[in-house]
């Protein structure tokens, strides 16, 4: 029967618009160490006698997916972190979210409970479901659409079968995404061994700036501006990729051609 259950939700998370679905123990998640200061927890932290947790995964084919909105954070405060107050509001996390919660009314129909989060350690939820590689900048990168992928994650107390970790190194010898940092964020070598939080210089990095008073020049100069606090998440070493650019590249001319016939 869990066999089963598994096919039916891997087709209703498609139905949501996942097209990259896979399952991982709670357990086994748990025992993955994970940066300071991002909110995260174990699952049993979002949902007691937590058994397994779904990862859904979303093709993001244009840059304003990646819109955000954010309050000015206080003095002394650690962007991401729970701070009391701030608002943030991220384009790619409402979509999936609330498709995501969607999604789980299907699960909870078969009888289980569910917690729709992001803040289960996702990135390392998808390596151990079986759909990506966790790359030298720490995005996913999947075989068929390399790291322009977003995730959502359901907990459930539902035994499902478990997918097996990605083995396969879609890195190799390439540097790229290291190379393209404009503020030199990135460490060289894998991310494999190394310590949460220290393959990415957080506060070099242009994404957290978005939630500051007096934001670093690199974000100033490289991110997005649309109002006085929405813009753009930085997407250069995401797009500087090249595992899955075709696939991804070709979707979005088909999304922006009309359709004929």
């Amino acid at each position: 029967m869990s066999a089963e259950l598994k096919e039916q939700l891997r087709s209703a998370a498609q139905e949501q618009g996942f097209e990259l679905f896979g399952v991982v123990d709670a357990e086994e998640l748990a025992k993955v160490p994970f940066p300071p200061n991002r909110c995260l927890e174990t699952p049993e932290g979002f949902l007691p006698g937590a058994r397994s947790v779904i990862v859904l995964g979303m093709h993001i084919w244009d840059p304003l997916q990646n819109a955000v909105v954010t309050s000015v954070l206080p003095d002394g405060a650690v962007p991401f972190d729970d701070v009391p107050g701030s608002q943030y509001y991220n384009m790619y996390y409402e979509i999936t979210e609330a498709r995501a919660h969607r999604f789980a009314e299907t699960v909870r129909e078969a009888g289980f409970r569910t917690a729709v989060t992001h803040f289960v350690h996702a990135k390392v939820a998808a390596h151990l479901a079986g759909l990506g590689w966790i790359g030298k900048q720490t995005l996913v990168i999947t075989p068929s659409l390399g790291p322009h992928v977003r995730w959502a994650c359901v907990v459930t107390d539902a035994v499902l079968p478990y997918d097996e970790p990605f083995t396969e190194d879609l890195c190799g010898d390439c540097e790229l995404c290291i190379k393209s940092c404009p503020v030199g964020a990135i460490a060289p070598g894998y991310a494999q061994g190394v310590e949460p939080g220290k393959k990415v210089d957080f506060w070099k990095c242009i994404v957290p700036q978005e939630m500051l008073a007096d934001p670093s020049p690199g974000w100033v100069k490289h991110a997005p501006h649309y109002t006085e606090r929405g813009s753009q998440e930085c997407l250069i070493c995401l797009d500087a990729c090249p595992v899955g650019r075709e696939e991804h590249e070709r979707r979005v001319r088909e999304y922006s051609t009309k359709p004929t016939g």
